[in-house]
């Protein structure tokens, strides 16, 4: 099994659990549920499924944190020439 670095979800605290409601099995096939009720898949098993879904919450979170590493460049950046042009 693939273990990776999981964040909460705003209000949540504590152990996270694994939201196995996300994945399901349709026609002859597993996939599973992303925010706004799409689907990803097919898939031919449920471990196949599992490490999909644990790649693209991997892959979200590191898009998340680089997009917030540069609002934060950029927010310093700003504040600096604001302290620099007075």
């Amino acid at each position: 099994m693939v273990q990776t670095a999981q964040q909460h979800r705003d209000g949540e605290t504590g152990h996270f659990p694994f939201r196995s409601d996300r994945i399901y099995f349709s026609g002859d096939a597993w996939y599973f549920l992303i925010r706004g009720g799409q689907s990803k898949g097919p898939y031919s098993n449920i471990d196949e499924t599992k490490l999909a879904l644990q790649n693209y919450i991997h892959t979200l979170n590191k898009l998340n944190r680089a997009f917030h590493m540069a609002n934060d460049d950029e927010h310093t950046s700003k504040s600096q020439h604001k302290i620099s042009s007075h």
